[in-house]
């Protein structure tokens, strides 16, 4: 660890579950690690070896639906040594915990490196001994933050999202914000806190293809029959139906209302995501930008883990509030 950084310095890491605007990565200087995908006896490394395309075409034509999996408690320190190489903190906002293994192997790899403080954003009931709790709920935000702010480095950061895909990626954006203000670990912390509690993430499927396990097959042919499209959202860290409408346009219709109904008239971030269709991507913010108060936006795919659902042609809107971002 390169002991001249300053003790508030913390380093963003994410894995390839969660998706960011192009060249993201690379300017912010966040470390991610790929996520396996296995499909017809195959290991592949998601964002090295496979991308979304690639993760298409074996959704569209293996016999098997490919799925992820998680990495070894090995790997995941690894990982930790590698953002603390070159930081004092990890922070590492991940995929809701009740749809992912990740956040608790995670967690778990924080507790066996030797030193580390752990801190655990919305666990489970009953966390691990060793572990400093915290929940985006309490109603002592400040002291749970002092708590933090007294812990001494290395402290590994593991931050439940309750969300998925851009999701994440939001809160993450969210993070960056503070951390290129040179923000302490609890500043960051707190801003990133702020994004998740208003933070909302709607999808659209292109075809009821891939969900059939989770809505049956007689339903599925009902609902192809019927050109019946859902709304989905990601709603305390879960995945519900909010909504149904016949046909691709008044489904993309009723996410926007929907959206438009959880902000309000309040300055928002926004992230538009797609499966493969950019130009229709480009199109849908255009809309959100006509009927939401935007501040910032951006367009990114929606990544495998949701393109195993959505299929290709997926859709999707995050938003946040946009003072979450501003402040120290």
């Amino acid at each position: 660890m390169n002991g001249d950084l300053p003790m508030t310095h913390s380093g963003l890491l994410l894995d390839s579950t969660t998706t960011l605007p192009d060249g993201y990565v690379e300017t912010h200087g966040i470390t991610v690690i790929p996520v396996p995908i296995y499909a017809s006896g195959r290991e592949y490394r998601n964002g090295i070896d496979i991308d979304e395309e690639g993760f298409l075409r074996l959704l569209e034509t293996s016999k098997d639906r490919p799925s992820t999996a998680v990495p070894g408690i090995g790997e995941f320190v690894s990982w930790y040594e590698r953002v603390l190489g070159d930081h004092r903190n990890v922070i590492y906002p991940i995929a809701s915990r009740r749809l992912s293994g990740l956040f608790n192997a995670a967690v778990q790899a924080g507790l066996s490196m030797d030193g580390a403080s752990v801190v655990a954003l919305d666990p489970e009931e009953g966390q691990q001994d060793g572990v400093v709790a915290m929940f985006s709920g309490a109603k002592d935000p400040e002291q749970q933050l002092a708590r933090v702010a007294g812990l001494p480095p290395p402290v590994i950061v593991v931050l439940n999202s309750d969300s998925v895909s851009g999701g994440v990626g939001l809160i993450a954006i969210h993070g960056c914000d503070a951390i290129d203000r040179g923000s302490s670990l609890e500043g960051v912390l707190a801003r990133m806190i702020a994004c998740k509690s208003t933070l909302r993430l709607h999808f659209i499927l292109s075809s009821l293809d891939y969900v059939v396990d989770r809505v049956g097959q007689l339903q599925v042919l009902l609902g192809t029959m019927l050109q019946i499209r859902p709304v989905m959202a990601i709603n305390n860290g879960m995945v519900e139906d909010v909504a149904k409408a016949r046909g691709r346009s008044r489904s993309k219709h009723q996410m926007l209302e929907l959206t438009r109904r959880h902000t309000g008239d309040r300055l928002v971030d926004v992230v538009v995501l797609h499966s493969r269709e950019p130009d229709e991507a480009q199109a849908l913010l255009e809309e959100t930008r006509a009927c939401l108060n935007v501040h910032r936006s951006w367009v990114t795919g929606i990544g495998c883990t949701v393109s195993r659902y959505t299929g290709r042609g997926g859709l999707g809107i995050v938003v946040a509030d946009a003072q979450a971002s501003s402040g120290a």
